[in-house]
């Protein structure tokens, strides 16, 4: 949920009514799984059953630049340059094996790895690279983390170096371009026209997977022979069954059968840990952001005294222990995690920031605004309701449970609002296509600093289907604060750039945050061990977070 809109919004899935019993679920797993654990050690193979995905796997999303690539296709089959630990925000070499900057932040040039083949065995080169960022430039739909709004050039000048030329200074494009940005091959897509509309089931990477085969219903991938770092990678083949809803998988989720998932599940210690305290386990890192976004174009909403309203209506920390079950934190409207690394940026005015309702206050701003309260206690003004329509997404459980949360809090601010629920895959075709709406529960994927939150959701460049800027703001400070963060290394601009874009959070309110985004991740011991926790924070967990679950499977071990 940045600019990448597969990796930060996670599996958040729906709560209703089993279509399917416990028995039959479990029938279905054994069956689409190929068999159990012993069954597994028996062929000889090392299998990890990973648990992420909530729609049908298709051809469509085996291209990473489609609007709904499947899980584990970036990462596990195509990669980015690098790969950055937002934790620490240090790069670690993957396709590039180191980065250099010029003295005045307009260039970066990227010494590639060598001897790297694609899985149909023809060398990689930093041909592919160019294409690649060529290939982003001609069609924009792909061009999913907005690198040509700071890319001038990008050139190759020898088989293994890249130099990319900024359009004015950006070391803060870096985690975009080498982290985000996977490589695609020049001799598979380049003759197909745009390639966002390519599809193929046998997708050429150089990733440590392989597509082996695939349904609806189930993912397999088996390793790699031929990947550049096949020695670090003791997975020989990852299965991925899907689960239509959450209830689907909670049933499964004690049984001890999936290694690695990535759903929303409430009370999991209870439900998930306590079940073998000595083998299941979670860790959630609040990266990312979830809030509501809003339609500045609305002939209401673009009254900024409605948006402030609503703010201030909503009782983020409810929302936080009622849609999140508290495993996240609740998020003030300077849209600043509240994490220790972030303290260093708060304004000393916005320090107490409360996450906790205020309907009167609400009630006050929307009068002295010019609206009134009519007899069915929703606030009007030229005879136009405060009535909004609120989009979310039906699999989504938790962000359901809060958007209930919000509705209730609006009432009593005196703003009526209607939930719509959207089928996932409806869903993120609606948000990626720039369509007029009112109110959409929507996320963001953070980074190593705030400065990519804000630049997701707030930068001009981000509007979609180019990230995550769904409020369609555009704003010339809001941009002027993102372009002096990301054209320096020197603290003290960046820290104030950031204050900068909080005062406009705050006195503007573009979007509302909400909750904090953990990126959802659960860990099975009994099969491999060597997953990252709150002791080793080597990588996010989530195997949705790219190319992260990468780095996983090569720091996993079987158990004996």
């Amino acid at each position: 949920m940045f600019g990448n809109p597969a990796r930060t919004t996670g599996m958040k899935l729906k709560a209703g009514t089993l279509c399917l019993s416990l028995l039959a679920v479990l029938v279905l797993l054994l069956t689409a799984c190929g068999g159990s654990s012993t069954q597994s050690s028996q062929s000889g193979k090392k299998v990890l059953t990973l648990a992420a995905q909530a729609s049908a796997f298709t051809d469509q999303g085996f291209n990473p630049y489609a609007s709904t690539p499947n899980i584990g296709i970036n990462g596990f089959v195509y990669e980015p340059l690098e790969f950055c630990n937002v934790n620490d925000n240090t790069y670690h070499p993957l396709l590039a094996l180191s980065h250099q900057f010029n003295s005045d932040y307009t260039q970066v040039t990227f010494h590639l790895r060598q001897g790297v083949k694609w899985n149909d065995g023809q060398p990689f080169s930093a041909d592919d690279v160019v294409f690649t960022f060529n290939a982003l430039k001609q069609y924009p739909a792909a061009d999913l983390n907005g690198d040509w709004g700071y890319l001038k050039s990008v050139t190759a000048p020898d088989a293994n170096t890249v130099v990319m030329t900024f359009q004015k200074p950006f070391p803060g494009a870096l985690y975009y371009i080498a982290g985000l940005t996977v490589i695609i091959p020049k001799h598979i897509f380049e003759s197909v026209g745009d390639v966002t509309k390519y599809y193929n089931s046998k997708p050429v990477g150089t990733g440590p997977f392989v597509v082996a085969k695939y349904t609806p219903d189930l993912l397999v991938l088996d390793k790699n022979p031929n990947y550049y770092q096949a020695n670090l990678v003791k997975v020989d083949e990852i299965k991925e069954p899907r689960y239509k809803d959450n209830d689907a998988f909670k049933l499964v989720m004690p049984t001890g059968q999936v290694d690695w998932s990535g759903y929303y599940a409430d009370n999991l210690q209870q439900n998930f840990v306590a079940k073998d305290p000595q083998h299941f386990h979670y860790f959630m890192a609040p990266v990312d952001e979830f809030g509501i976004f809003i339609d500045v174009h609305d002939p209401l909403l673009s009254d900024v005294a409605v948006r402030k309203a609503i703010s201030v209506a909503i009782d983020r920390q409810a929302a936080a222990q009622q849609g999140e079950s508290g495993l996240v934190p609740p998020v003030p409207q300077s849209g600043l995690l509240p994490t220790p690394g972030n303290q260093q940026y708060v304004l000393p005015e916005y320090a107490n920031l409360p996450t906790t309702p205020n309907p009167s206050q609400a009630q006050q701003i929307l009068k002295s605004a010019g609206y009134t309260q009519g007899s069915d206690g929703i606030f009007t003004k030229n005879g136009q309701r405060l009535s909004f329509e609120l989009i979310s997404v039906a699999e989504y459980s938790d962000w359901n449970k809060w958007a209930q949360v919000v509705q209730s809090n609006l009432k009593a601010a005196g703003i009526d609002i209607h939930i719509k629920l959207m089928p996932e895959a409806q869903y993120l075709t609606f948000r990626a296509g720039a369509k007029p709406y009112q109110l959409m529960i929507s996320g963001v994927g953070g980074g190593p600093t705030p400065y990519f939150i804000y630049n997701g959701t707030l930068s001009s460049q981000s509007i979609p289907p180019n990230g995550r800027n769904s409020s369609y703001w555009k704003d010339a400070q809001t941009d002027k604060l993102l372009q002096q963060f990301a054209s320096t290394m020197d603290p003290t601009a960046q820290k104030q750039a950031i204050q900068g874009l909080e005062r406009i959070m705050v006195e503007q309110v573009p979007w509302i945050p909400v909750v904090a985004g953990a990126r959802w991740f659960e860990y099975n011991t009994m099969r491999f061990t060597g997953w990252p926790d709150q002791q080793n924070q080597y990588a996010v967990g989530s195997p949705y977070s790219y190319p992260d679950n990468e780095i996983i499977v090569m720091h996993l071990q079987p158990v004996s």
